[in-house]
């Protein structure tokens, strides 16, 4: 069940930071149609796509995802999500320079 509600988490994050479906579509790399698609549940979301959708809003996939999804992903692995967060930083920190 948590599956069908990952669309629905996401809209209502973008929703609640007053993004547009197209600004998001463009950080994955996509089409609106095709995000849309996620948003709706009619296309599966992909881990990495998730990592950047997160990354985009400024939140964690705690935030992002519901709590059970959100709890199964990080503990199959955590070390993942340490190396994508750390990613991340490193990335942003070379920018400001």
């Amino acid at each position: 069940m948590a599956q069908a509600e990952i669309g629905n988490f996401i809209r209502q994050k973008r929703e609640s930071l007053r993004i547009s479906q197209e600004a998001v579509a463009f950080v994955l790399d996509m089409s609106q149609a095709a995000y849309s698609k996620i948003e709706r549940n009619e296309t599966k979301v992909k881990v990495d796509q998730v990592y950047k959708i997160a990354d985009y809003f400024g939140v964690s996939v705690y935030d992002l995802l519901p709590p059970s999804l959100a709890s199964d992903i990080t503990s199959e692995s955590i070390f993942g999500l340490a190396w994508h967060y750390l990613k991340s930083f490193f990335t942003k920190f070379r920018k400001a320079k």
